[in-house]
């Protein structure tokens, strides 16, 4: 029983052995490895052993596999309209079997269920390897001499045009391509495969790529894409007037009721509504010019209150005339509500008298 349990303990340490190595040597045997060896051939006559015989060493030159990997990192990239800069990142890894340069490029998905294409695309290498983009120290534009099996961040870098509504996305493509390495800090020559028969003695290259996302199968190239998703504010704006009071009627009441008449006290009341799954809306300003024909009534204005239907609760914080209202040169009241959250609907409220 004991032995059945140590071997089987044995077995799976095997087996975490060789996943291990295969993982060190991804990308193979080294290009240009010189690999040789000697056959010997031993015999008798008449039953008397005869000097060995060997050939001269065989040898041959391990020829170049040309593999690369794209993956976009992550995943989708929020963003809101009209922002610069907007940064998505990916990885290139070499798993070919030999040091490469790699060139890259980015561009808009030709995807038509892309709702729009961000501009000013651009592409960094991340060249201290931290993982962030730092635009005074990420300038690379080119992936140089990256050894077998090693993995490289690349940021792309994007603007987002205005207008853009809330959930619309855009994809953008990275492709690398392999390029020939040995000159540091020059990008080099893109790779071209080996065509005829294989050269004993010489390097030859093979492509060994699969299809990307826009480029195809043994291509020297690979790419994969991400996108942008828009988080934005759908702010909208409902403003309703209330007749509060008139100088022969009174207050409204269930059994009064007020008209729009000369010296009638009217309650505006602006709502600011962001509809659920935006972003938050912030440093909100409520800018409204007092109507001809009407006083604004001092110490009439709030600010950040609530709404219960299509009511405007009386609720909210107090504005004084000072910050929240000019006479010049046309009479105006602005209101800042700060920020107006997803799903969320905040008032500004002020009163004016007919004249």
């Amino acid at each position: 029983m004991r032995c059945s349990y140590l071997n089987k303990i044995f077995l799976f340490l095997m087996v975490v052995f060789l996943c291990d190595v295969r993982s060190v040597f991804a990308a193979g045997t080294t290009a240009g490895t010189l690999i040789g060896n000697q056959a010997t051939v031993n015999f008798k006559v008449g039953g008397t052993s005869q000097p060995p015989v060997s050939n001269a060493t065989t040898t041959f030159l391990v020829d170049r596999k040309i593999n690369l990997t794209v993956a976009q990192v992550g995943g989708s990239v929020s963003v809101a309209p009209g922002s610069s800069d907007q940064v998505m990142a990916f990885t290139v890894t070499n798993t070919s079997n030999a040091s490469l340069d790699f060139g890259l490029s980015a561009t808009n998905d030709a995807n038509p269920a892309d709702d729009f294409d961000p501009t000013n695309i651009r592409v960094f290498v991340d060249s201290n390897g931290n993982g962030t983009y730092e635009p005074a120290t990420d300038t690379s534009l080119f992936l140089d001499e990256i050894p077998a099996d090693a993995v490289r961040t690349v940021f792309v870098v994007s603007n987002i045009p205005v207008g853009q509504i809330n959930a619309q996305t855009a994809g953008i493509t990275l492709t690398a391509t392999a390029k020939e390495s040995g000159t540091p800090s020059s990008e080099g020559l893109s790779v071209t495969q080996t065509v005829g028969a294989d050269t004993q003695n010489a390097v030859d290259t093979v492509f060994a790529d699969g299809a990307g996302d826009t480029d195809g199968v043994r291509d020297g190239k690979h790419s994969d894409d991400n996108i942008y998703t828009v988080l934005a504010a759908g702010i909208t704006v409902l403003k309703t007037a209330t007749i509060i009071s008139d100088p022969f009627n009174g207050t409204s009441s269930p059994t009064v009721f007020p008209k729009a008449i000369p010296g009638a006290v009217i309650e505006y009341c602006i709502q600011v509504q962001n509809p659920a799954g935006g972003a938050t809306a912030t440093d909100v300003t409520v800018t409204d010019p007092v109507p001809v024909n009407t006083t604004f009534v001092s110490g009439s204005i709030f600010a950040g209150g609530t709404v219960t239907g299509a009511v405007c609760n009386a609720d909210g914080t107090p504005v004084s005339d000072a910050s929240g209202f000019s006479a010049t040169p046309t009479p105006t009241v602005t209101t800042t509500v700060l920020s107006v959250v997803a799903g969320t609907t905040v008032t500004s409220r002020f009163r004016v008298t007919i004249n």
